[in-house]
């Protein structure tokens, strides 16, 4: 990672980006799981542990994929759980079965196992978030998200790891600026059919992802 603004700013030169990113067709994208390599650590986006929590759970090849292989977790997607929360009304009558859930994912995460990003890998990911801000048009509350995403790819490439995450909008674009991150995508499963079933309730204010 660059370790002065020089360095970094030769990496992402702002006068470099003017147009705007078109978006990849899927077939440019890495969807396979099987294409993963036994001995490579996975790292989760946000994005996995709310699906895990919702019916009909993750797809069958991912939760295969974490059961085999070494996951960590990121400390940004940590930190989104954790203002989902904060962020439920304690007079809500709902609020403890969703919040529940988001504490024992959390409390499940082995110290040893999250990571947290470097202090290159926070100048680096908001000098792409701004990039990606200003070709994209992105509102500013929409700034935040992008940033929490550059971070978690980062995070995943300075772990050596691969990044699973369903969030094609922005990942997609965030590697046109590190190409030597290592991602894997995912699709959301179709809806059960039938009477409905949860496998925990999923909070009503949830990342926005």
């Amino acid at each position: 990672m660059p370790s002065n603004p020089g360095e970094l700013l030769a990496r992402h030169d702002p006068s470099a980006w003017v147009s705007t990113l078109a978006y990849r067709t899927r077939h440019e994208l890495p969807f396979d799981p099987e294409a993963v390599d036994r001995a490579t650590p996975v790292m989760l986006d946000t994005t996995v542990y709310l699906d895990a929590l919702k019916a009909p759970g993750l797809p069958n090849s991912i939760a295969e994929l974490l059961a085999r292989n070494i996951v960590l977790h990121c400390a940004i997607a940590c930190a989104e759980l954790a203002v989902s929360v904060g962020h439920l009304d304690p007079a809500h009558p709902g609020t403890a079965a969703h919040r529940i859930p988001l504490v024992e994912t959390l409390s499940r995460m082995a110290p040893t196992r999250i990571v947290s990003p470097s202090a290159d890998a926070w100048t680096e990911a908001a000098l792409i978030a701004g990039i990606l801000a200003r070709i994209q048009g992105y509102a500013r509350e929409s700034r935040r998200v992008v940033l929490n995403d550059a971070l978690l790819l980062l995070t995943a490439l300075e772990a050596k790891a691969i990044l699973i995450s369903r969030n094609v909008r922005h990942l997609d674009l965030l590697l046109r600026f590190r190409p030597d991150a290592q991602v894997l995508f995912y699709d959301r499963p179709p809806p059960i059919q039938g009477p409905a079933r949860r496998v925990h309730p999923s909070p009503p204010t949830s990342p926005d992802r």
